[in-house]
């Protein structure tokens, strides 16, 4: 039996209607399934280990579902197998696992000055952490919101000198938009930021936009979609390892898989654990209905 749990409040509270097609399709493939929300499962472990009968879980939800999943949860002790379904505003690592279909995917962990965190897709200290703040407090969510909050960055952010380091090679970086360090290929709702990142590997890709203007930072922007961003030589640093340390000049918001902290100036990262996951594909299920 399949556990389908969904998030109510995803996608600013639109979920619903795409857990509706995923309970549809359960119920015409004769698929036994059990459907539960994110609000009421109050001990995720607890619950699966006095349900005995679920075989498989279908987890709903976009990135910060997945972020609230590795965070509270102790997915380690999961013994059924961890099917992720599109449902959210964004949906960035998810478009990395479906080119895999199934894998074992690294969990990252970020210790910050105020506290730690694990990710899965990416996080980003500085201007991507101001773009989410913004984003997680429009009560309108969705592409064009993001764009809109995306400018409102730009006009409000100041780029700054950072320091990094990675494996132990020490880089010093002015003028500074982005510094996002990326486990998967996308963020952004599809920016295709780090196409060489590889989620199976302990190693993360960092993109660092710096020397910029705002003008040109809008270009770039525009050339990240594609991935053609890595063009602009001088201005773009992609840069990959397994331990990464930055520091801010000043507290700012650092973001993960677009979960927002606050008043951060420094972030250590490395990977935390590994766990498989796989992309949930109806096509698979129809085939094994039919087969039947």
């Amino acid at each position: 039996m399949f556990l389908i749990v969904h998030n109510p409040l995803s996608s600013n509270k639109k979920s619903k209607k795409t857990t509706l097609k995923y309970v549809k399709f359960f119920k015409k493939e004769n698929i036994p399934f059990r459907l539960r929300s994110t609000l009421k499962i109050k001990d995720f472990n607890e619950y699966l280990s006095k349900n005995s009968q679920i075989t498989d879980i279908l987890y709903l939800g976009g990135d910060g579902s997945i972020n609230y999943l590795i965070n509270n949860v102790d997915i380690q002790e999961i013994k059924q197998k961890i099917y992720l379904g599109k449902s959210g505003s964004g949906n960035d690592f998810l478009r990395s696992l479906k080119k895999f279909g199934v894998a074992n995917i690294t969990i990252g962990e970020a210790k910050t000055n105020i506290g730690s965190t694990k990710f899965i897709n990416g996080c980003g200290l500085g201007f991507d952490g101001l773009v989410c703040h913004y984003v997680n407090n429009d009560s309108k969510k969705g592409k064009l919101s993001y764009f809109i909050n995306v400018f409102r960055s730009i006009v409000n952010y100041q780029p700054v000198e950072i320091d990094l380091t990675v494996d132990e090679h020490e880089y010093h970086f002015k003028k500074v938009f982005i510094s996002a360090v990326q486990n998967g290929m996308y963020f952004g709702g599809g920016m295709k930021a780090t196409p060489t990142a590889d989620p199976t590997d302990d190693n993360y890709v960092i993109c660092v936009a710096h020397n910029l203007s705002k003008l040109f930072l809008q270009l770039v922007l525009v050339t990240i979609y594609p991935g053609w961003h890595k063009i602009f030589k001088k201005k773009i640093a992609i840069l990959t390892g397994k331990n990464i340390n930055i520091t801010h000049p000043h507290e700012t918001y650092f973001q993960a898989d677009g979960e927002v902290m606050g008043n951060i100036n420094r972030v250590e990262i490395k990977p935390y654990e590994k766990r498989i996951f796989y992309a949930f594909n109806k096509k698979d299920f129809k085939n094994k209905s039919a087969t039947k």
